[in-house]
């Protein structure tokens, strides 16, 4: 059986054109023929030209590959400047985060100082110029804080009365991570600042309680409804706006802020590069590294050869 090619326009020998195929016969039917060619003109006629359209059939044609290329790359560049968009954002909104004072986890809270606060410390006592200035940094969740403080509180509190030492306490928070969760240190600390604030008469008081009051570690710890609770029996809270300032985080901002300068930045007059741990306790400028349940060793070198 001959194989007839089917009508259709096939390239005319020895020229650009096409030349129309009945089915039968040629025909006095002629074109230009397109820009590309898919089949190439075969001198021997109108059979040669069908086996070559067979074969060009069985064999597809391959797609150009560099419009793909192109278009890929432009995905993959639209991409990255999506990305960097998005980093971008982020980082704008982390710096707007910073600057309020809140924090990734906590956006309460502003990074403003409570009143009567020196630099990040909370001063008790007015001593004169010859007075000992006690500089501690404590975490109210840190158990060897609450052994240093029950101590040596009673003490502390005598000689700031008498005049003979300047007491600076500086709240932070490194323990939250015990806490379950609840970041009990950094909301105990925003509490001792809003009494600071609004209530500095009681803030030893306050500061004291929460320590005789000092859950363990690796529990919720108080909520601050007993956080208040204990701001008014340390007389804190009529009268003053310390409940409100707890329940809306106000200083968690400059509690957080307070932490990253203890734990990155010199410690102000004195020789230490950082602090490294809770309790820190600076003796004028000299960090006390004796024993934090030794009320007489701390005595003798707070005031040395003091009855």
């Amino acid at each position: 059986m001959t194989n007839t090619p089917p009508p259709g326009w096939y390239p005319e020998e020895n020229s650009t054109r096409e030349r129309w195929w009945d089915g039968q016969q040629w025909s006095e039917l002629y074109r230009d023929a397109p820009p590309t060619t898919v089949a190439p003109a075969h001198p021997a006629g109108p059979v040669a030209a069908a086996a070559s359209v067979t074969t060009a059939a069985s064999t597809p044609a391959r797609r150009p590959v560099w419009p793909w290329v192109l278009g890929g790359s432009l995905l993959v560049v639209i991409a990255v400047i999506v990305a960097a968009v998005l980093v971008l954002a982020s980082v704008f909104s982390s710096v707007s985060r910073s600057s309020s004072g809140g924090s990734p986890s906590d956006p309460r809270g502003s990074s403003s100082a409570p009143a009567g606060s020196s630099g990040d410390g909370i001063v008790i006592g007015e001593g004169g110029d010859d007075a000992v200035r006690v500089v501690t940094y404590v975490d109210y969740f840190c158990p060897f804080c609450g052994e240093f403080e029950s101590t040596n509180a009673e003490q502390l509190s005598t000689w700031v009365d008498s005049g003979k030492v300047v007491l600076e306490v500086h709240p932070i928070s490194i323990l939250d991570r015990a806490s379950l969760g609840t970041k009990y240190s950094t909301r105990a600390a925003n509490a001792a600042a809003c009494v600071a604030d609004t209530a500095p008469d009681a803030f030893e008081k306050f500061s004291a309680l929460l320590f005789e009051n000092q859950p363990q570690e690796n529990t919720e710890g108080l909520s601050d409804t007993e956080l208040i609770d204990l701001a008014s029996k340390a007389g804190a809270v009529d009268g003053t706006g310390v409940t409100d300032c707890i329940n809306s985080g106000e200083f968690i901002g400059w509690v957080t802020e307070a932490t990253e300068r203890a734990l990155n930045e010199p410690v102000p007059d004195s020789d230490l590069e950082h602090i490294s741990g809770t309790p820190t306790v600076i003796v004028d400028g000299v960090q006390y590294e004796g024993s934090l349940t030794d009320a007489k060793e701390f005595a003798d070198v707070v005031l040395p050869g003091a009855k």
